[in-house]
């Protein structure tokens, strides 16, 4: 493939206390050289999940993704074929993980990083150094909620070769493949708000593979019971809570919903 998802990102006011909680319950690894003042960074082996603190001006939640590509000079002459008012801008060298950072043509952010380009730090230097990283419970997709859903999943296809799959007829839901994980783009639709706080477009929800959905809430209890810290925030909870957790049920790759701490959504599916 000439492109793959590699990393998610979220913001977080208790970042590194997050990061535990992806490790402890879905036994996502950590860095052998971390960098604990910038970021907690966690991966299964093939995509990394990035909690970085929540900064001034920011909102906390699910932020942004990352794609990594075969070619990065083509990669960004093709996203300026694709929309010439696309911009693709510089990051900075903190950022090993992101050489540029770009937007879909509903302005959906996603870093863009080269495929052994021999600067990765974090959990990319450790996939980079151990092919054999095998687990259970792995990431599956990520959904965004945008207006223009056909034309970002077109623009998905056409630049980074994603494989848009096949679906129900009555879907209106879009969902791209790199291989392993999935890109699913949801309509952003106003009237969907209608018995809650509407929520902005952007990312939507985190999948998470894993092999028993029941192991995985036995695990979760007794996380909490050693750790209350690590409780994620309750769903469905009053009208406009059972509304939320109604429309995030829509998605129809999950099986069980949960948040992680900072109260990202989280959909798993059962192998």
């Amino acid at each position: 493939m000439f492109a793959k998802i590699n990393h998610l990102a979220i913001a977080s006011d208790q970042y590194a206390l997050n990061g535990k909680f992806y490790e402890a319950l879905f036994g996502f690894r950590t860095s052998s050289k971390p960098r604990p003042a910038r970021a907690v960074v966690v991966g299964d082996g093939y995509a990394g999940l990035n909690i970085i603190p929540r900064r001034d001006g920011r909102t906390g939640g699910l932020d942004h993704f990352g794609i990594e590509v075969e070619d990065l000079e083509e990669a960004r002459d093709r996203i300026h074929k694709f929309d010439p008012e696309i911009q693709t801008l510089k990051r900075p060298p903190i950022r090993p993980f992101a050489a540029y950072s770009a937007h879909d043509p509903d302005g959906n952010i996603f870093d863009l990083s080269q495929r052994r380009i021999g600067f990765q730090e974090d959990i990319y230097a450790d996939y980079e150094a151990d092919k054999e990283w095998r687990q259970e419970r792995t990431f599956s997709h990520f959904a965004i909620r945008t207006r223009h859903a056909e034309r970002c999943a077109q623009f998905y296809a056409d630049v980074f070769e994603l494989q848009l799959q096949n679906k129900a007829v009555d879907d209106e839901n879009f969902y791209l493949s790199d291989g392993r994980m999935t890109l699913m783009i949801i309509p952003w639709n106003f009237a969907d708000y209608a018995d809650m706080d509407p929520a902005r477009t952007g990312p939507d929800h985190i999948g998470i593979k894993v092999e028993s959905i029941e192991a995985v809430k036995r695990d979760m209890d007794d996380l909490i019971g050693q750790n209350p810290h690590l409780k994620p925030r309750p769903l469905g909870h009053g009208p406009e809570g059972e509304a939320r957790l109604n429309l995030f049920k829509k998605c129809p790759l999950g099986q069980f919903q949960l948040t992680d701490i900072e109260g990202v959504y989280i959909d798993l599916v059962e192998t």
